[in-house]
């Protein structure tokens, strides 16, 4: 005799919702800002790190109420940079108590500017570029891998290094810009190198092609708020423009993806299909930016001109809407008893379930009213397809002359649908769909084999 095993369908699982972006800022920046990478490599990091803290540091301290004891603690903190033929630093508020802050801002300044101008600036340079030239997700965090843990907290992030390079550029009246520039255009060319290694590369798609596509799109948001705590304005609309490209060359292989397994159903382009729709995070970020992208730049379109940006999107979601059609198709046959491997069964569902996630979790102000649609057509057609497979294993048990093995061949297929319609949200369905299946198991199980 064999033994059929029972399954009830386990819990939904609850994939965590996306936090509403911050209103002052774009979606993905919100995100890069929010979820910035905390480690990088000694060896990049370590150039300038102790002028960065430092320099940090010193922003404070001019920052706050000018005294007397404040300036002792300028001193002492810029003392370890001084040049060795610079004189030792004395404190030029002793004896100005009472004066107004400007003043004894501006008489603290003229010693220290030489060291901040001629040593912190290039330093805090240095550094900046050290952590760019990792180009990986991990060089404009803080944190240090294989360091002190009180080393690795203390480690600063790049944006806060870039905000504290622009303050002392702006407390020295201009002095020391040329650093300041040079950092933004290390920031650029670093932006540009990047763009252009990631689309010349041709190749399938697997998990990690997606993946690293958004991390890509990411670094870009950091770099964003690089150059903007730099003040690089002007560097912003060529950064803005080699992150649209990115973002649309993203979409397209996305598309080129999901797209190759409704037209050829194939097993190479089935593992595409695949490897794309398991990186429902990653293409997440892809789309946000895109949505982004179109918010921030409102072109102008007639009715023969469609924004590029728009267009990359409208191309996935029509993919999406011919891959869940396929999908649907495929499942619905073997539903029906029809012959398909079991593993490709899996597979098809983890599509259709990855295409549900994508729509659920997108949440954006201009999000499309496609997506919508998308989704009810999916749970629809999951619900169809889950009341289909419990009819016909029925329909099945009851069959005389019976067959056991086409029993349990339906039995097994209707248990991920069962767990589809959880992931759904289609309680109701669910639970009768798997009393069928209970019925059916124990009956199966006085079957002989």
């Amino acid at each position: 005799m064999r033994e059929v095993a029972t399954m009830w369908p386990m819990k939904r699982v609850e994939r965590p919702k996306p936090v509403p972006p911050a209103a002052t800022r774009p979606p993905a920046i919100a995100h890069a800002k929010a979820h910035a990478p905390r480690s990088a490599p000694i060896g990049s990091t370590s150039r300038g790190l102790r002028e960065a803290r430092d320099a940090i540091a010193l922003v404070r301290l001019l920052s706050g109420n000018i005294t007397a004891v404040r300036a002792d603690r300028v001193l002492a903190l810029l003392e370890p940079h001084r040049p060795r033929l610079m004189p030792p630093l004395r404190n030029p508020l002793d004896g100005m108590v009472g004066q107004p802050q400007g003043r004894m801002l501006e008489t603290l300044l003229r010693p220290v500017a030489p060291i901040v101008v001629d040593v912190l600036l290039p330093s805090l340079r240095d550094h900046l570029s050290g952590r760019l030239a990792l180009h990986g997700e991990e060089e404009l965090g803080g944190g240090l891998d294989g360091a002190p843990e009180a080393e690795a907290e203390a480690l600063p992030s790049a944006v806060e290094v870039a905000e504290a390079m622009r303050a002392l550029v702006r407390l020295m009246r201009g002095g020391g810009r040329a650093h300041l520039q040079a950092a933004a255009a290390a920031v650029l060319a670093d932006a540009r190198a990047d763009a252009d290694r990631i689309v010349r590369v041709d190749g399938p798609v697997t998990r990690g092609s997606i993946d690293a596509l958004a991390g890509a799109l990411l670094r870009f948001e950091v770099r964003h708020l690089l150059l903007e705590a730099l003040g690089a304005a002007a560097g912003l609309q060529e950064l803005v423009f080699q992150r649209r490209r990115l973002a649309r060359f993203a979409l397209r292989r996305a598309t080129e993806a999901i797209d190759g397994f409704a037209a050829d159903r194939g097993l190479r382009a089935l593992h595409a299909s695949l490897a794309t729709l398991a990186s429902v995070d990653g293409l997440i970020v892809i789309v946000l930016r895109n949505l982004d992208d179109q918010q921030e730049n409102r072109e102008e379109s007639g009715a023969f001109v469609e924004p590029a940006d728009r267009k990359a999107l409208n191309d996935y979601l029509s993919a999406a809407w011919r891959l869940s059609e396929a999908l649907v198709d495929m499942v619905a046959r073997a539903a029906r008893g029809g012959p398909l491997d079991e593993l490709l069964f899996a597979a098809l569902l983890r599509q259709l379930r990855g295409l549900h996630h994508f729509c659920t979790d997108l949440t954006h102000a201009d999000r499309p009213p496609a997506l919508d649609t998308l989704e009810q057509r999916l749970v629809e057609h999951t619900r169809l397809l889950a009341r289909m497979g419990g009819e016909r294993l029925v329909g099945t048990m009851l069959r005389r002359p019976s067959d056991p093995e086409e029993a349990r061949r339906l039995l097994a297929r209707c248990r991920p649908l069962a767990q589809l319609l959880l992931d759904m949200g289609c309680a109701e369905e669910a639970e009768e769909l798997a009393l069928r299946l209970l019925v059916a198991g124990e009956a199966l199980k006085g079957v002989a084999a």
